[in-house]
Order: structure tokens, then sequence, then C-alpha cells
């Protein structure tokens, strides 16, 4: 059934089921002439602390109505839902709202014929699975960075995102702030001159714990700890300070891909954009070096200091270390920048320059990461960090990793076989083998 004709059989149906349709969308804070029957209903998978954030944005978003919450966590849940359905209380002036519906499973999210868009913020095991199912069902996708764990996860990914013809925004949310599209777009622009030198500071570290410390498995009814899991390598339970499953989970190669996965796709991405290189595949890993923990328990840790250089075919080279300032720093003959979350700093004769309206990446709009993907829904245009774009940020993490964990300070990279040359030992951490009965295909 069309969305459409779903949406005039409410309006038919008894006013307690044609809820939304009865409401004004100013009411809702929707705006700007935006009727029930155009408006974009959104549900979140993964309400932890990530997922909720990235949800505010979408209930301050014009257009948008949050209808669904999806965890394993019930608690999580159902926390996400009081929140959306107490912020919608309080615009409408009632105190009271009910329309957030909660769920277990992500599927039964992804059924819904009046489902438009999903938020995926689930841990980064759990991400290709979900933004697979959204697209085949025809759902516009939110999904939190990095994209995935393994290259096989980013083709299979980029690969249904293109089939559905979905629109896909990738939580690289950087390239939606001020100072970041400033620096790009001086780059581009060309006012640093010939580039000379890029490098790039990432946080280093990681919150392990004693691992040998096991907790009975929780009750389903609370947290499903096997769908947690999922398709990653089983594990014991543990409940480790902040929580594992919460948030130390990204510390360990079976689940994420410690800071260096979790942070590439913030300031190593807004060199690639800076440098033109969204287009183009990194082909070499080289000069890799990292201190990767001793393992005390069946999982792997993730490197906790590391730095490797990322050179292009074009011979553009990046300079990636935890030991470097944070941020990102471009020189050219011109002069330089540096640029970290709230705040830029330039060599003093680009301190007061002029971008040229063509190099001003994204152009003038200042909406925000939400607010773009929205956009582009309804107008047809590209996000601003389209999956089968971002995913080569990804990809150069993962393959960073590789080097690490096989030993191998150098490797290249043949994107169109998919394999690495030069450290035949590395080829293994590129896949992995899914839990059964998760499969990729």
């Amino acid at each position: 059934m069309q969305r459409r004709s779903f949406l005039r059989l409410l309006a038919a149906a008894p006013a307690a089921l044609a809820f939304p349709q009865i409401v004004k969308s100013q009411t809702l804070g929707l705006g700007g002439g935006i009727t029930p029957s155009n408006r974009l209903n959104f549900a979140l998978v993964g309400a932890g602390d990530q997922g909720n954030g990235v949800m505010g944005g979408f209930l301050n978003t014009a257009g948008v109505q949050m209808i669904a919450a999806c965890d394993v966590d019930l608690k999580r849940r159902d926390k996400c839902k009081a929140r959306v359905e107490q912020a919608y209380a309080q615009r409408m002036g009632t105190g009271d709202y009910k329309g957030c519906d909660t769920y277990l499973d992500y599927n039964e999210v992804l059924a819904r014929p009046d489902l438009d868009g999903v938020i995926i913020a689930t841990p980064d095991h759990w991400h290709a699975l979900p933004v697979i199912a959204a697209a085949r069902a025809g759902k516009h996708l939110y999904c939190e960075k990095p994209v995935a764990n393994t290259i096989a996860e980013c083709d299979a990914m980029v690969a249904a995102v293109e089939r559905s013809g979905v629109t896909c925004q990738i939580g690289n949310m950087q390239r939606s702030m001020a100072e970041f599209r400033r620096a790009i777009s001086l780059a581009r622009a060309g006012m640093l001159g010939r580039i000379t030198k890029v490098e790039v500071g990432l946080p280093g570290g990681g919150r392990f714990a004693a691992l040998a410390n096991l907790s009975p498995t929780p009750d389903p009814g609370v947290f499903d700890y096997d769908r947690w899991v999922g398709p990653a390598p089983y594990s014991a339970y543990r409940d480790l300070g902040q929580g594992f499953s919460h948030f130390n989970w990204r510390w360990y190669y079976e689940f994420g891909g410690g800071q260096l996965s979790d942070w590439i796709c913030h300031h190593y991405d807004i060199a690639v954009l800076a440098l033109g290189l969204e287009g183009e595949e990194v082909s070499e890993i080289r000069e890799a070096t990292a201190t990767i923990p001793a393992a005390k328990s069946e999982l792997s840790p993730a490197a906790t200091n590391y730095s490797f250089q990322a050179v292009y075919r074009s011979g553009q080279v990046i300079s990636v270390s935890d030991r470097i300032r944070g941020g990102l720093r471009i020189e050219g003959t011109e002069g330089w920048i540096h640029v970290s979350r709230g705040q830029i700093e330039h060599s003093g004769n680009l301190r007061r320059a002029s971008i040229p309206a063509e190099y001003q990446i994204y152009g003038t709009s200042t909406t925000g990461h939400a607010q773009n993907l929205v956009d582009c829904i309804r107008n047809g245009a590209t996000t601003r960090a389209p999956i089968a774009e971002v995913v080569r940020t990804n990809r150069v993490a993962i393959l960073a990793n590789a080097a690490f964990r096989s030993g191998n300070a150098r490797l290249a990279w043949d994107a169109a076989t998919g394999e690495v040359t030069g450290a035949p030992d590395a080829q293994r951490f590129l896949t992995r083998t899914y839990r059964a009965p998760y499969s990729l295909a």
C-alpha cells in the first residue's frame, strides 16, 4: 500500500487511531506548511547515548516525526520512548502524548508501511545488517559512523543502498560544521597554494577493563545479550563499569576498531574533502606502527597508540597519529590552517580571507546534518555524507588496523580486487565469518 493511501485510510478511521491526521503540523513543530500527508516518519534503532543524541537533531527538524524506538536493552528503549512522547506533549501543550511505539526486532520496525526513514545508531558490528534491511525495505537512512568493521560489510551496504535508491546520510557530522567547511573551502579554492603537508591527529588510548570478571547473562526480558552480540563471535557477558555492551565494546576488534575507527570518520574525513580525494580509494598504508595491549580474554584489544601514512595514487600523503595535535593541519606554499571542533587557526594571510562562492562547499546553507538528510529526501539531492563516498575513509581505518594486527608496516590495497599485496597475512582481517544464523548475504 502506498503511504498516502495508508494515511487516507487513517483519516477515515476513528479519531483515536487517526491522531496524527487531526493534530496540526505546527503543534508538533513541523511548520513550513508541512502537513501530515507529507511528513516524514522516522524510527530510532539503537537507543543508547549516541542514538539519543542523533535523534535530538531529528526531534528538532521540521517535517519529521519520531514514531518508534528499537533496542535490545528495554530500559534504554523505553527511556527513549518517554523522551519522544514528552517532547511532543510539551509542543502540543496538552501534557500528554502517546505515539512512539517500541520494538525489540528492527525487522518489525522496517515492516511498518507508515515508516519513511530510520536512524541506525547501534554498535559498529550491528551497522551492516539493519542498513541493508532498511535499504531493501525502501526506507531512507541515517547511519552512525563508522560505516562498518570490514571491507565486505562496506561493499554490501553500498550495494544495497545504491540498488534501492533510498537517500542515505552517514554520521560524519563534521561535514556540517562551519569551521570544518571553511577549512575545506580554503584548501579547495587553492588559497593555501600547493599542498606540502597534511597531518591528522586522532585520540589514542582505550577504556580497558578486567575482562576476566564475568557476570550471569542478563534476563532477555530486560536486555537481550545474545541478540546484542548478533553476528559477532560470541563472548561471555560482562557488566563492567559503564557497561561493556553500551560503551566499552568499541575497544575490541570483535565489535569495533578502537579510537582509530571511531575518529577517522571525522578529522581524516575532512582532510579527504579538503584535498579533493573523496572520489579516490587509498592505495597504500605505510609506516604503520601501533601498540596493541595483550589480550586478557577471548576478545582482541584494539590499538591504543598508532601512526601511519595513507597514500593515494595521485601521490597525496596523509599522516595519521594519536601523537599529532588533535584535529587537521594542512600546510601549503601560501599558508596553513589547523582545524578542530569549535576552532580554526590560520596563517596570517588567511584569517580574513573571503572564499569565492564557487568554492564554498555545500554553498551557504547552515542546516545541520539531520536537516540536510530531510532536505535531500524531499528534493532528491545527494546528502553531504553519502555512503558510497564516506566508506572510502572507513576503509582506510580497516586497512590500517589490518596492518597493525598483522605486524606489517606497509601494505598495498587494490580496490578493484579487494585484496592487499605485500602483506598476505593481513587479508584475513578485512572480513569475518558471521555467527549463525546471521548472514551478510
